[in-house]
This record gives structure tokens, C-alpha cells and sequence, in this order.
């Protein structure tokens, strides 16, 4: 048996950079801020002695195919490596992951390809596992989303990410004090919804608003500024600033519930954007006041982050 752990994601400024539709056509590279936070998405993968393969998610499968898998990440990972013989496969989180913008699908596959891959003895390091997920996601599976996902939680850390034009992604690990992740809590909207549409959209209208996108990248270099110089207050009216640029790249991204949310700790916060694609899943505070903050959502899950410098890793492997 074998557990792959992963973490999730924040992403503080720069996302829609990371999409193929722009920074293969715009003049500068795409470039994102995130951090890899201290939750988890878990992959155990067991050998069976007959060839079938069990998925156990939020519904069980018991197939004699690999075609036959209706999880797609399952099954793409175990086409890609020609497995050949039997598997169980568990998939768990620590949060509901389903829409939560905290980049959980992209987790799973992570954890997917590093534990199946360790279990075959693949050559792989962390770079090849998120190139890998990042050619599952958008060229097999045709999802309409970008590559900042697969590399923060494969890689862990707080990160600037550059995305080029030839494809190459360069990352650049900053090293952050506690006093950022003092200010910042994620706030669960309770609303849970499918990012497709929303990343549809975005990528339709990509050339249409490169200007908007170009703003966007321009936040993260002011932003890279305010974290050297340990500015982050700034770094929170930065974020706020991108966010309201996020909010014109495509419908649905902010809806009624989210601005009362927003609303209802108006004087706490510093910065604030929803995580993810938007139209729900979590939302991003920063304040100084992190349990005051907190006491404003008392029907709601909060909880304050810790960044996750390892990455994806093994935490239990007796297959060696």
C-alpha cells in the first residue's frame, strides 16, 4: 500500500495569466503569486491480486477495464502509466472539495500520478508530475483551465510561477515571515458550484479583454514589490484591486451572496478575493484581526491557513 498527500492552493494574484489563451499570445509571460496551505487531498493506492480496479471516492467503482473508470483522473493516470494489473484506489480531503476553489481537482491528480507513478517506480520528480497533470487536464481531458494549479500544489511553497510562451514554467519560491499568515482566513460561502462554465467563458473572452489580463500581470509585479519590503498591507490592496478586474473577465464570477459576505466584514478586512475560478467555493480574507474576523461567520466554516513548503509527498509507501 501506498498514501500520496497533497496539498491545496491559494492564489493571490495573477490567475487567468496562467491560461494558454494568454500568455501564449500577449507580449509578457503569464505570472501568478500562490501559496500551497496546510490542507490535503490523500491518495492510498493498493495492489490487488486479481485485475480489476476499485475507486473508492464519493461514489465506488468496481471495473474489469480500465476503460470502463467513470473517474476520469483515475483512469487517464492508469492509461498513461499502461497498468496492467490490479488496483484500489481511495480518494480523500480534508475539505469538501467539490468547487471550493482551492484547486482540488488538481490536487487529486497530483496525488494520482505521484503515487501510482512511485508504485511503478517511474522517473519522475515534482516538475514532471505537475507538467504531467497539466497534459492529462487540458490536452486529454480538454478542461478549460490554466497550469498554476498543478505546479503550486505539486511543488508546495509560497511561489511567484512564470508562464512562457514555449510552454516553460519557471518558478521562483519566496521566502515569507508568519506575520502573512497571521492576516489570512478562508471564509466557505456554502455555495458549491461547477468552475467549468465560468472558465469557459473567461477563455472565450481572453484576446477580447488582454488588456484587463495585462493589468493583472502588472499586479503581480507590484505585488512581488510589497512582499520583498514585508508591505503587506499593500500586498492586501493589491489583491482587492486584481479582484476587481477578476470580477470583468467573465459572468457569475461575484453574485449577491458573495458581496454581502464581503459586506458583513467591510471594516476587518485588508484585501479579500474569491478563491478559484469564482461564483462560489471559498472566499480569501486578509485582516489584522483574524479571530474577529472570524466570529462575523458563526453559521459559516472558517479557518486561518499555514503555508505547506513540501509539496506533494508519500507518506506511507511498503511497496519498496
Amino acid at each position: 500500500m501506498l498514501v500520496c498527500q497533497t496539498p491545496l492552493r491559494v492564489s493571490f494574484l495573477g490567475g487567468g495569466t496562467d491560461l494558454p489563451e494568454y500568455y501564449k499570445n500577449a507580449d509578457k509571460p503569464g505570472k501568478v503569486i500562490s501559496t500551497a496551505i496546510n490542507k490535503y487531498t490523500y491518495v492510498v493506492v493498493n495492489r490487488l491480486y486479481r485485475k480489476q480496479w476499485v475507486c473508492n471516492y464519493s461514489k465506488k467503482e468496481i471495473c474489469n477495464s480500465i476503460d470502463d473508470i467513470q473517474h476520469e483522473y483515475i483512469r487517464e493516470t492508469l492509461k498513461h502509466f499502461k497498468i496492467d494489473f490490479g488496483l484500489e484506489i481511495t480518494t480523500l480531503a480534508d475539505i469538501p472539495s467539490e468547487g471550493s476553489g482551492l484547486a482540488s481537482s488538481s490536487s487529486i491528480l497530483v496525488g494520482l500520478i505521484h503515487a501510482v507513478g512511485t508504485l511503478i517506480k517511474a522517473d519522475l520528480n515534482l516538475i514532471d508530475i505537475a507538467h504531467l497533470a497539466c497534459h492529462i487536464e487540458m490536452e486529454i481531458l480538454k478542461k478549460p483551465i490554466g497550469k498554476q494549479d498543478q505546479f503550486a500544489v505539486s511543488y508546495g511553497g509560497f511561489n511567484a510561477i512564470t508562464f512562457k510562451k514555449s510552454g516553460r514554467v519557471l518558478i521562483n519560491k519566496l521566502e515569507i515571515d508568519e506575520t502573512l499568515e497571521n492576516m489570512l482566513v478562508l471564509v466557505n460561502t456554502g455555495i458549491h458550484r461547477n468552475s467549468s462554465d465560468i472558465l469557459t467563458d473567461q477563455r472565450k473572452n481572453t484576446q477580447r479583454k488582454v488588456q484587463k489580463y495585462n493589468r493583472m500581470a502588472e499586479y503581480v509585479e507590484e505585488g512581488l514589490y510589497h512582499l520583498k519590503k514585508k508591505e503587506y498591507i499593500e500586498f492586501g490592496f493589491d489583491i482587492t484591486n486584481s479582484m476587481r478586474i477578476k470580477q470583468e473577465l467573465a459572468k457569475n464570477i461575484i453574485n449577491d451572496k458573495i458581496t454581502q459576505l464581503v459586506s458583513r466584514c467591510a471594516q476587518k478586512i485588508i484585501g479579500y478575493k474569491i478563491c478559484g475560478a469564482g461564483g462560489g467555493g471559498y472566499l480569501l480574507f486578509m485582516t489584522e484581526d483574524s479571530q474577529g474576523l472570524q466570529s462575523k461567520f458563526p453559521e459559516l466554516d472558517t479557518f486561518r491557513i499555514r503555508f505547506d513548503n513540501q509539496g506533494s509527498r508519500i507518506i506511507f509507501n511498503n511497496e519498496k
